[in-house]
């Protein structure tokens, strides 16, 4: 069976577990019936009870602490999916749809209750508890900061109270790790914001450049909205005060070593300290988590020497799961055993935990310990079920789920929600120390490449998906991802989102390890999800490292499409404060020059790339209001494209050009270029965005008709924006019809159309999360006075 399959197996049967522990159980539980149900005369009833009978069973072994019966679970039902999928692979796009679905409803990985096992000091629960029903009664915002020694607990114990409280708490959460990546290189905080203002679902034309800008729009988003905001590892002031909400509906959680001084000038705030467990707690997880058998003062020596930290009790506890005989009588050895204890274990110097990591490591069968070593070798990012299967030597996809599971029940891995894994950053720290004392120069070489690889094959892939654009492409690898894509736009740019970590660091181990061609055609394989999500920080820093790779490379197209694809970054986030204007220019011109606009017998791509690059030169002299240069780099723009075949592309220079006319009042030009963009559209057929562009198009004619004086022109051009655009199924370029078209109303004297259209672009921009639908409020406010 393909990894590709093998991994989807594993993905359903990972979202049926996460779904017994929710409220959404009901709902997934009819997804999951149709999915196994292949019609045959009472099946339906039959896997409907089978699924009753799963979530009793999870819920039991929840209870009991049953992990054994938890693992075997899953390993039954991913086999089962496997079965399923083999023979009947054209369930393939269902179960992909399913498995969407529930990553989109699921709670954010952070807060998925997947904690079996939970011992602790009450008394954190209760001061949690108690300061939070203060701050509702007293209705202003709880903030607490959770702090303690590393693998004291503090995200488990965080989860532990959200889990506790769910019913009560805002179902919406923002999430942020703010601890340095593998590099030390701190949190990106504009990353950070404009990742939350993606899964707030802000219009992408609402969301501002500046930082101080998107975090006063994430302010104002939360607002009205209830969210939970997860601010972990915490170390410094200027990390949290972008970040922090205002808004007395939302609960603010914080977790660091210590709370950072003078944190309490910023805001109000309860300190909370996690504390090591005492003896007696930490035994009884011992025994919780390792389901021993051995009598509780047997195990009570190794819990002595742990310093109470729940991270190295559960690493322990895995380790005693082994069936070897002698397996308790070497820990208590090692642990007892002051020389080996400081070695393998600094209890003063907790954040490196090696005796118990090693005690887990050392125990681990071939196939486990070889997993655990080559997720040292990649980055400290989540990871899915598809990363493991990329990281198999053997080939074998059963094998590496096996391995994986073997590291779960290990206590190396930690399950965070639907197909979603992570090692806690001691455990990868340890595991990166294993990589490098274990693993050859070779080995690593390989390993870092089918990483590589792995994440390219998501990009491109989930590129092909999302758009038909063209690409550089000498390998030729997107003809057959565009023929496997079809139907899988709606689920590409979320599962590029869940491994948007990992993809980013993936150019950068592409680029470190010469895999020049792999690093530049992995930002190639980024640019429609970046530019839908407008993750401009991760956009550009991605390209910075591809154009460096691509420079190294001998081919000048590969440099020519990265100075393009960068230079049309800063032009898309515009911040004046970071000199994304310069910087655009500088790259796009530089595009142009590897082009050699003025040789003959040039490729096609030369002059694609040529024509791309003037298009973005004429939209920023838009920008900078310099209609005139905007319309000569737009002419020149067409005619690079003499003898293409582009009908897209000069659809949209034709759209172009025509703000440019409008701006140099030729309006006679506007009316007939918009014409031709409309016919260029219609003729590429049917769709959402060919109907957002006619749309668009017809929004455009009414603005310069407005501009020329000719209202009752414009009015007509506004209707017909308001026909095509609901085709495009875009509710924030429909408000934006209704909002124009009541201004005209308005100018012509017609309050009553106007306040309808402006009624209309109100509900409509609410719909689309947009802050225009303020503006428009007051539009309604204004006029109300007319209607009185």
């Amino acid at each position: 069976m393909e990894a590709e399959m093998m991994a989807l197996a594993a993905m359903c049967a990972s979202s049926l577990m996460g779904l017994v522990l929710q409220d959404l159980w009901g709902w997934g539980k009819k997804r999951f019936v149709s999915l196994l149900d292949r019609g045959a005369r009472g099946e339906h009833a039959a896997v409907e009870t089978e699924l009753e009978n799963l979530r009793q069973a999870l819920l039991d072994a929840r209870r009991t602490g049953d992990e054994a019966a938890v693992e075997a679970a899953f390993a039954a039902w991913a086999q089962r999916f496997e079965s399923v999928l083999a023979l009947h692979p054209e369930l393939a796009d269902r179960a992909r749809t399913v498995v969407s679905e529930t990553v989109e409803r699921s709670p954010a990985p952070v807060a998925f209750a997947n904690i079996v096992h939970y011992v602790n000091n009450v008394a954190v629960l209760r001061a949690m508890n108690d300061y939070w029903a203060r701050c509702t009664a007293a209705h202003r915002m709880t903030a607490m900061f959770l702090s303690g020694l590393p693998g004291v607990g503090k995200r488990t114990t965080l989860r532990q109270w959200l889990k506790s409280h769910q019913d009560a708490l805002p179902r919406d959460i923002l999430h942020a790790d703010l601890a340095p990546d593998e590099r030390g290189r701190p949190a990106d905080l504009a990353a950070v914001l404009e990742r939350w203002l993606d899964e707030l679902g802000v219009p992408r034309q609402d969301r501002p450049a500046a930082l101080d800008r998107k975090a006063a729009e994430v302010r104002r988003l939360v607002r009205r909205r209830p969210t939970v905001v997860l601010l972990e590892n915490v170390t410094r002031l200027g990390q949290v005060r972008p970040l922090l909400p205002d808004s007395p509906s939302c609960v603010l959680l914080m977790t660091g070593q210590q709370v950072p001084p003078a944190l309490e000038s910023l805001l109000d705030f309860e300190a909370v300290d996690v504390s090591p467990l005492e003896d007696d707690h930490a035994l009884e997880l011992l025994v919780k988590v390792s389901n021993s058998t051995e009598h509780p003062e047997r195990l009570r020596p190794i819990v002595r020497q742990l310093g109470g930290l729940p991270l190295a009790v559960r690493l322990v506890a895995g380790r005693l799961k082994s069936p070897v005989p002698g397996t308790l009588e070497d820990i208590t050895a090692r642990l007892a055993d002051r020389t080996s204890r400081q070695e393998l274990l600094t209890v003063d110097d907790a954040p490196n935990l090696p005796s118990a990591l090693e005690a887990g490591y050392t125990c681990l069968a071939t196939d486990a310990a070889r997993l655990y070593r080559h997720l040292g070798i990649m980055p400290r990012v989540d990871f899915q079920m598809d990363t493991v299967l990329a990281l198999a030597t053997d080939g074998e996809p059963s094998t590496a789920r096996h391995a994986l599971q073997e590291l779960i029940s290990s206590r190396l891995v930690e399950f965070e929600g639907v197909d979603t894994y992570r090692l806690h950053p001691l455990v990868h720290d340890h595991a990166v120390n294993v990589a490098e004392r274990e693993v050859g120069e070779a080995e690593r070489r390989e390993v870092v490449a089918r990483i590589v690889r792995h994440y390219l094959h998501a990009a491109e892939s989930g590129e092909a998906a999302l758009s038909s654009r063209w690409r550089y492409d000498p390998m030729n690898v997107y003809a057959e991802y565009t023929r496997s894509a079809a139907g899988r736009n709606a689920h590409a740019e979320r599962e590029l989102g869940r491994r948007r970590a990992g993809l980013l660091a993936a150019v950068r181990l592409a680029h470190d390890i010469g895999l020049d061609e792999e690093a530049w055609r992995l930002c190639q394989g980024l640019w429609t999800f970046y530019l839908r999500t407008a993750g401009h920080a991760e956009w550009i820093e991605s390209h910075e490292t591809g154009l460096a790779a691509a420079r190294r490379g001998p081919d000048p197209m590969a440099t020519a499409r990265m100075r393009f694809q960068l230079g049309f970054a800063h032009l898309d986030r515009w911040n004046v404060e970071e000199g994304d204007s310069g910087r655009a220019r500088e790259h796009l011109e530089a595009a142009l020059d590897l082009v050699h606009p003025e040789a003959p017998d040039r490729s096609e791509g030369e002059r694609r790339t040529e024509s791309s690059a003037l298009e973005a030169l004429g939209l920023l002299e838009l920008k900078l209001k310099r209609p005139e240069y905007a319309l000569a780099r737009l002419d020149q723009a067409v005619a690079a494209l003499e003898g293409v075949e582009h009908p897209r592309g000069l659809a949209l220079l034709a759209y172009h050009r025509a703000a440019a006319y409008t701006a140099l009042r030729r309006h006679d030009d506007a009316e007939r270029t918009l014409r031709e963009a409309r016919e260029r559209f219609a003729a590429l057929g049917e769709g959402k965005d060919i109907a957002l562009n006619i749309g668009k198009s017809w929004l455009r004619y009414a603005e310069d008709r407005r501009v020329y004086g000719r209202l009752d022109e414009a009015v007509r051009a506004a209707d017909s924006a308001v026909a095509e655009l609901p085709k495009a199924e875009s509710p924030y370029n429909l408000a934006v019809a209704h909002l124009l078209r009541g201004d005209l109303h308005r100018d012509l004297g017609d309050s009553r159309r106007a306040a309808e259209d402006w009624e209309n672009a109100r509900e409509l921009f609410t719909v689309a999360r947009s802050g225009r639908a303020d503006e428009v409020r007051e539009r309604l406010d204004g006029s109300a006075g007319d209607h009185a």
